[in-house]
């Protein structure tokens, strides 16, 4: 397995985390909730998201943790 290095000020999110949507993101809008199911580590990274409607690929900078 290859580690990329930490992007800075990368969320720095993992599986199983809940987040919300900052932006809007194809059909999925701004404040949504969902739960971090997977990564894309790509260039910029990506997480797999499960949201109420479905899991949804989302770049990692749209999204914030939730407390």
């Amino acid at each position: 397995m290859i580690a990329l290095p930490a992007i800075p000020g990368a969320a720095e999110l993992e599986v199983g985390d809940p987040v919300r949507l900052t932006q809007l993101h194809e059909s999925v809008p701004a404040g949504a909730e969902g739960r971090v199911v997977g990564f894309y580590r790509l260039d910029p990274p990506q997480a797999l998201v499960a949201f109420e409607h479905g899991p949804c690929t989302v770049l990692e900078s749209k999204l914030e943790r939730l407390a």
